[in-house]
């Protein structure tokens, strides 16, 4: 074995090291972090709302228009960006629609849905 190869099988193995910690990393945060975090979630839109009325709504329709708009690209094709395009959309913000389709598929079939309970109602005073 020279020494150039000996060089390449241990960087192999390092990587497969780091592969393997960053795969676990990556899991903790989907099965423990999230769910975790989750449940804070109709608290911080409270916040939101008092700060801003109407914002969970707003950032509820943006998030079904952008994964609804992903999706129209993803099974439409040309036929779907030509109709963004006459709507008015931008072509610059149709390609990183169209950037995001990869994204949203590998999230859809790694991240199965979270069933968190709400917690109890925070009363914010005016």
């Amino acid at each position: 074995m020279s020494a150039f190869s000996g060089i390449v099988a241990k960087i192999k193995a390092d990587g497969a090291k780091v592969k393997a910690a960053f795969l676990k990393t990556v899991n903790e945060l989907d099965t423990v972090v999230l769910p975790d975090a989750q449940k804070y979630l109709p608290a911080i839109e409270q916040v939101s709302e008092a700060i801003v009325p109407g914002s969970s709504k707003l950032e509820a329709i943006g998030e079904a228009w952008l994964e609804e708009s992903v999706a129209a690209l993803d099974q439409g094709g040309a036929a779907a960006e030509a109709n963004l395009a006459n709507a008015g959309l931008d072509t610059a913000a149709i390609a990183a629609l169209k950037a995001l389709i990869p994204q949203f598929k590998s999230t859809a079939l790694a991240t199965p849905p979270v069933q968190v309970a709400a917690p109890a109602v925070i009363p914010i005073r005016s």
